[in-house]
């Protein structure tokens, strides 16, 4: 043992210890180098990650909103006040309101209201003055589209025209030109489409007898086309074709409407035009400020300046009661963005308590193996007569200066390598990691000394629990049961999740741990007398050597379970997102293709589309929707099969594999046989039923059924029949086509949709074709839901690289034991390869013990709380209007259950045979003074 630093003399009695003063702490951390390097690297790994997920989740999710927001129009997330302006409105003082210092000084007022959470963008604010309406332009060189419908224009006035424009032609119009006359300027295509070149003159019509004529002084090319000051009409570049309201939709008349530009002094002169002209402070929101946790606040910020208190406090300001705020689409950008956010939170933080739970195992684990090296060494300073409380002060020295600073340069790694504004939580992170990490040592170490006893070795098969040990485990129990039963009532899809049932899977792990651990005991005891009857040596002493495993071999089972059923709880998330797609668009479809006509489908389509590739099967069905019962006038959908056809699709799509199609060839007192949904089951009951299709009416009795149907729309009912019985018994129907089908469902491997469409509009333009896969490639994720995911798969995967760490520091643990045994095995004439085989089933118990339970407690967690997760908000951005598809929740990923067990098992094999190896290189003369030692 390493020699003490002379340190002052202690007193027994009172319980004091020398100071934790820095030589004794040094000597000790050069005592053993390694280990304290090992886990001061720990707790760096382990401080950066915990610092850096929630500044990783809230960079993703303020990417994720800033995305969407720049992805919408100018117009869209802007704010905009507007003020309508005519003589009539403002007869006194109508021309001074659009004058350019009076538009700039409400301007400046509007801005005084603007506080956070609510940025706008100020380098893209535009404001200024256009015509009301747009005025007709009477010219007859003017291009019309339809005869006697003339263009229209809108006039548009705003400063700094000179800093956004290039002057291709001409010159940029002056303020002054005369009583009823304008200069203005237009775009290059503008004036392309127009007729228009400099000198050009428009005529626009007025209110009454009163116009404006428009000179034409320059053509202009725009600078920063994407920039607010050319979004603000939507044809301000380029001139829009439109359509004459209220006309019939066969024969439509068009019409141009452009846009011209006028220096902004000038904008007085618009008043003259009909209904005046509406002054406009346009403010698009500034993507760069917009954070998701301010993005309720948002709401209310905008809610507040466009109808609230603060819509009142501006008019008083500026002196213009007419004065209004208006926003186009920033607050429905930002609201389902928030309702989306709190429904994909949860599901992170379900990833997070287990991740993090690990990891506070594995600091344990760390502490545990750091007090057993030192264990030897307290229990001579406490024969000594060392105090508990100054061994305390010192081993809490020791692991501090070992563990906070490392934590600390985790956290400024974090701070550095993911920018976010919040820190807090990133500190309280790192914090609690240095906590775990400087008081885990020396806490295990004093527990293990504070009553000197003799050795005695501990054996889990052996151990009696106690009863503090069953009360605790059935108050686990208690617990675990209320979070699951909490989770599956609340459920995640309101956000509404807290940190019990957040940790549902990490409870039910606490859980299979606590009934593993009772149950482990029970084989070992089994195998144990079997296996000593036996001739060879490697099996008996396995069984022996896995039975005295140490009763501390809870910590590694428990990272180990909460590992991979946090890792098969993701795999299942992943697989539902999955699955819900796949049920989303063969609901949108009803099989893998479909052609939908309008009425009856060409005749030898279904011919043509049997032969294109990847077409395997083709099921003919007519479909009339929209049919009521009587006298309960419940709504269904009639499908007239083939039943033979029927079947197979409704086999290949997964949504019936024991479709009834026998019996719909069948009847009975005149009735036709069919399947119907549950509620017409019971409308109907076992009495004819009068059907009224479109060709006339017949009977039907029901004789099967199903909840779902292919081809049918969830959550509509549906009636089913034989179109071969019908024509059978209605001849006349067939002959009239009345019994054409006019739906054909396609089931096959890769359908080509191009093949399929060219095939279909050969035959009816008319035709729709749906094809499974675009409509499941067309189910995209969005930025905050792909971001989710890319969080949830990062968390899934340092919560395996602990499970590993967890492993390797439970054979590390066990190692200086293992080493003494197999040498002196050697001594005693055992050879390499049957001391790598003890070696294995030494600690190969254990590791399938927690191999297993992984893959049942995975397979169980996900039943268990499968009704209380919600994952329609992560698989869609919002239900799909197409089809009622009902709620996505957890699937099964049978990957996610085996590969991690399987990666653990091959780990452990291969350590545990790398250590024999290396025990029988090393020779048994250093292995056994090391146990002498020990």
């Amino acid at each position: 043992m390493t020699a003490l630093p002379s340190p002052r003399p202690t007193s027994a009695e009172d319980g004091t210890a020398p100071s934790a003063d820095t030589p004794w702490i040094r000597t000790r951390l050069r005592a053993a180098p390694g280990a304290a390097l090992a886990l001061s690297l720990l707790v760096l790994v382990t401080a950066f990650l915990a610092a850096a997920l929630p500044r990783a989740i809230d960079a993703q999710e303020d990417t994720a909103l800033r995305d969407t927001v720049a992805r919408a129009s100018v117009a869209d997330r802007s704010v905009t006040a507007t003020l309508d302006v005519s003589w009539l409105s403002f007869p006194y003082n109508a021309e001074s309101l659009v004058t350019p210092r009076s538009l700039a000084s409400t301007e400046s007022v509007f801005q005084s209201f603007v506080r956070p959470p609510l940025a706008l963008d100020r380098r893209q604010t535009v404001y200024g003055v256009r015509t009301a309406q747009a005025a007709p332009a009477m010219d007859a060189y003017l291009p019309r589209p339809t005869a006697h419908t003339p263009p229209e224009a809108t006039v548009v006035a705003q400063p700094d025209l000179d800093r956004f424009t290039h002057v291709v032609d001409g010159r940029l119009p002056r303020p002054g030109s005369g009583t009823g006359t304008v200069e203005a300027a237009v775009t290059e295509r503008t004036a392309h489409i127009m007729h228009l070149r400099t000198g050009s003159v428009v005529h626009l019509a007025g209110g009454g007898e009163a116009g404006l004529a428009m000179r034409i002084t320059g053509v202009v090319r725009p600078l920063h086309g994407g920039a607010a000051y050319w979004n603000e009409e939507p044809d301000l570049k380029a001139p829009t074709l439109s359509t004459v309201p209220g006309q019939d939709p066969s024969d439509p008349k068009y019409y141009w409407h452009f846009t011209a530009l006028i220096d902004d002094r000038a904008a007085g002169a618009l008043l003259g035009l009909r209904d005046g002209v509406t002054a406009y402070w346009r403010h698009p929101a500034d993507t760069g400020e917009l954070t998701a946790r301010s993005a309720s606040g948002l709401v209310d910020s905008i809610a507040a300046l466009t109808s609230g208190p603060q819509a009142a406090q501006l008019q008083q300001r500026t002196g213009l009661r007419g004065l209004t705020v208006e926003e186009e689409g920033l607050a429905t950008l930002v609201d389902p963005f928030g309702r989306e956010r709190a429904a994909t939170a949860p599901l992170v933080m379900v990833a997070a308590v287990g991740v993090g739970t690990v990891a506070v195992i594995v600091l344990l684990m760390a502490g545990e193996l750091a007090a057993a090296r030192r264990r030897t060494e307290l229990v001579l300073l406490r024969a000594r007569g060392a105090g508990l409380r100054g061994l305390a002060v010192r081993l809490l020295g020791e692991s501090a200066l070992t563990a906070v600073p490392s934590a600390a340069v985790g956290l400024v790694l974090a701070l550095l390598v993911v920018p976010t504004q919040r820190f807090a939580a990133a500190v309280a992170a790192a914090g609690a990691v240095a906590a775990v990490a400087s008081l885990a040592p020396p806490v295990r170490a004093l527990l293990s000394v504070r009553t000197v006893r003799p050795g005695e070795p501990e054996d889990l098969v052996r151990a009696r629990p106690s009863r503090r040990r069953t009360v605790a485990e059935l108050t686990v129990v208690l617990v675990v049961t209320g979070a699951v039963l909490a989770l599956r009532r609340r459920g995640t899809a309101d956000g509404g999740l807290d940190l019990l049932t957040a940790a549902a899977p990490v409870l039910v792990a606490v859980v299979a741990a606590v009934v593993l651990l009772r149950l482990y005991p029970l084989p070992l005891r089994l195998l144990a007398r079997p296996a000593a009857r036996l001739r060879g040596a490697v099996l008996p002493l396995g069984v022996a050597r896995a039975g005295r495993a140490p009763a501390t071999a809870t910590l590694p089972l428990l990272a180990v379970l909460v590992a991979l059923t946090v890792t098969s709880f993701g795999g299942a998330v992943l697989s539902g997102v999955s699955a819900g797609r796949d049920r989303a668009a063969l609901a949108a479809v009803g099989a893998d293709a479909g052609i939908e006509a309008p009425a009856a489908l060409p005749a030898g389509l279904a011919d043509r589309v049997r032969h294109l590739d990847g077409v395997r099967d083709v099921a003919p069905v007519r479909i009339e929707s929209g049919l009521r019962t009587e006298p309960g006038g419940i709504v269904y959908d009639l499908f007239m099969v083939d039943p033979a056809t029927y079947a197979r699709l409704a086999a290949a799509t997964g949504v019936d594999d024991g479709f009834p199609a026998g019996a719909l060839d069948g009847g009975r007192a005149g009735a036709f046989a069919a399947v119907v949904s549950p509620r017409l089951a019971g409308e109907f009951g076992s009495s004819p039923t009068v059907v009224r299709a479109s060709a006339g009416s017949f009977d039907v009795r029901a004789v099967a059924t199903r909840k779902a149907a292919a081809g049918a729309t969830a959550g509509r009912n549906f009636v089913i029949v034989s179109s071969k019985a019908l024509a059978k018994a209605r001849p006349d129907w067939l002959d009239a086509g009345s019994l054409s089908p006019t739906a054909l469902y396609m089931t096959g491997d890769h359908i080509d949709g191009d093949s399929l469409r060219a095939t279909a509009h050969q035959a009816s333009a008319r035709l729709t074709v749906l094809v499974r896969s675009e409509e499941r490639a067309a189910l995209k994720s969005t930025a905050l839901q792909s971001g989710t995911q890319h969080v949830y798969l990062a968390v899934v995967a340092a919560g395996g690289g602990y499970c590993a760490l967890a492993l390797l520091l439970s054979l590390l643990q066990g190692s200086p034991q293992r080493r003494i045994t197999l040498a002196r095995l050697r001594t005693m004439g055992m050879q390499g390869r049957q001391r790598q085989w003890l070696a294995v089933l030494d600690m190969l118990p254990q590791v399938l013990l927690g191999a297993l339970g992984g893959m049942l407690t995975g397979l169980a967690v996900v039943p268990l709380l499968r009704p209380g997760v919600d994952l329609t908000a992560l698989a869609f951005t919002s239900r799909p209007q197409t089809a009622a598809v009902p709620t996505v929740v957890l699937d099964t990923d049978p990957l996610a259950l085996v590969l991690p067990s399987a990666g653990l098992l091959a780990v452990a094999c291969a350590v545990l045979v790398a250590q024999a190896w290396l025990t029988g290189r090393r020779g048994e003369g250093t292995n056994l003074r090391m146990g002498d030692q020990a």
